[in-house]
């Protein structure tokens, strides 16, 4: 083995091998400059190498001399605004906070790059004036990677005025391109959470609270949004806030999924809960051969008006909606026109909603089903999701359930320390081909059952079937021989159990 080590950067080149094809190890050839100092290893392979930096100056030093498969990790400290620009790697290069390291940059920015991912960093924009219209990530490229990153414009906007919001928020991560994921991200205080004006792309499992316009923005074709909460909005100035738009004393009432630009054609919402104070719960102006399936829409109060809605209707210069299919909801209210099919729906009124749900209070209520709730086993499982909002098969009894959960008996609820103590992350690459990586973390010793499923159900794959002690786990997935689709992955230890989607492109 071999550990090469500048003493005066603390910049490492760490133990590195290759297999080749008749299984013996042949170290990489690779050539560092830094600060002076020039290595030269060996040449032989073309496997990856990890870089240990502490500032910013080694960091670009590293990205201006990483290929594809290099890992970049990052020590605690501020590493200011961070613009790469043109770079083009011919696979990923990750760039990664160290563990229990607090890395904060004041902005990241991909300029026509591609194979970049960023993961588990802090990105703290900080403004008195002039944050309109600025942007803490900005990805404009190819196959890049936000993950597990907390962004924010401030650490407490309590107190804050209208005009401090005006002045001192920008937008989260604004999307650009194609085949680019946001995965599993905090993002508050801002003005926009999430722009994606890209394609072939996913948004999933992220986090936006405290925000001053519109939760997610979805303008590109061919896009995944799934797992994602969007709460508390705050109305500070004349847009129309929305937890998702296609188009405290400043409390806004929000819009829930507002698609009011069509025409719409072709888009799937399932398994969402809305919890809103607005009529707008869910509506589409202009939909053609659109789903609306297995969705929760309440209202975020007792009193009567208004009942949020799931709406579709005619798009806004007359062209009514076509193909449209409605099945599996509960809502306070519907309103469609139009050329729709609408069945196995449950219109409820909050005063009504204890006979369905485990706790209706407000936006801290558990909308989960009751095991007396009228929506258990009374759905169709025509076109509904194989699983819900938490990730649970569908169906648990005799037949699918109506709104965003399926009701499992005694391990309905998930505790919270269960939550903590176990998880399962998104696949990485994702879309992937034909190899990926499943990542999850055992909290405390336990027998682990880790499987791959396609869209029917079936099981594709056993990856992990055994007991695991406590610690992080990374399996890879090889799906030569499977054709091109959306398969789900499957963490099961103890009453923990987890689904994630990942998306095969041959």
């Amino acid at each position: 083995s071999l550990l090469l080590q500048i003493d005066c950067r603390r910049f490492y080149s760490n133990k590195v091998y290759a297999i080749n094809e008749v299984g013996t190890k042949k170290m990489k050839t690779s050539l560092y400059f830094l600060a002076g100092f020039i290595l030269l290893v060996n040449s032989q392979s073309v496997n990856a190498t990890e870089f240990i930096v502490s500032n910013s100056t080694e960091l670009l030093t590293c990205i201006n001399n990483v290929q594809g498969g290099d890992t970049i990790t990052l020590l605690s400290g501020s590493y200011g605004n961070l613009i790469i620009t043109g770079k083009n790697n011919n696979s990923f290069v990750v760039i990664r906070a160290s563990i229990s390291a607090t890395v904060i940059f004041s902005s990241i920015n991909f300029n026509n790059c591609s194979y970049w991912e960023l993961i588990g960093v802090e990105i703290k924009p900080r403004y008195t004036s002039g944050a309109d219209g600025k942007n803490a990530i900005n990805l404009d490229g190819s196959f890049l990677t936000i993950k597990n990153c907390d962004i924010n414009y401030s650490d407490d906007n309590s107190g804050w005025t209208d005009l401090e919001w005006l002045a001192r928020a920008g937008n989260g991560i604004v999307m650009d391109g194609s085949n680019l994921n946001v995965l599993d991200n905090t993002i508050s205080v801002v003005d926009h959470g999430i722009g994606c004006g890209a394609s072939n792309s996913i948004v999933s499992g992220n986090l936006i609270a405290n925000f001053r316009g519109d939760g997610i923005r979805g303008l590109g074709d061919d896009v995944v949004y799934e797992y994602n909460i969007i709460k508390n909005s705050f109305d500070v100035d004349d847009n129309h806030d929305d937890g998702f738009q296609s188009n405290q004393p400043y409390r806004g009432n929000m819009q829930g999924v507002g698609l009011f630009d069509g025409i719409f054609e072709n888009w799937l919402v399932e398994n969402n809960l809305v919890i809103t104070d607005h009529w707008h719960g869910i509506s589409f102006y202009g939909a053609i051969n659109c789903t609306i399936i297995n969705n929760t829409v309440v209202d975020n109060n007792l009193t009567p008006s208004p009942d949020p809605w799931i709406m579709v209707t005619d798009h806004k210069n007359g062209t009514p909606s076509s193909g449209v299919i409605i099945r599996n909801n509960i809502s306070t209210d519907y309103s469609l026109t139009g050329g729709y099919t609408a069945d196995h729906n449950i219109e409820i009124t909050m005063s009504q909603a204890s006979a369905y749900f485990v706790n209706p209070t407000e936006g801290i209520g558990d909308y989960h089903l009751i095991p007396s709730s009228p929506a258990i086993d009374t759905g169709s499982n025509l076109l509904a999701p194989n699983t819900d909002k938490d990730g649970v098969l569908r169906p648990q009894g005799i037949g699918f359930d109506i709104g965003c959960y399926e009701f499992t008996g005694a391990t309905e609820v998930v505790e919270e320390n269960i939550l903590q103590t176990f998880q399962l992350f998104q696949n990485y690459p994702n879309p992937f081909n034909p190899t990926t990586t499943l990542s999850f973390v055992i909290g405390q010793s336990s027998f682990v059952s880790l499987k791959i499923y396609d869209v029917l159900g079936n099981e594709i794959a056993t990856l992990v079937n055994e007991e695991k002690p406590v610690g992080s786990y990374e399996v890879e997935f090889d799906a030569s021989n499977l054709t091109s689709g959306v398969y789900f992955y499957r963490l099961q230890t103890g009453s923990f159990n987890q689904i994630k989607k990942m998306i095969l492109l041959k």
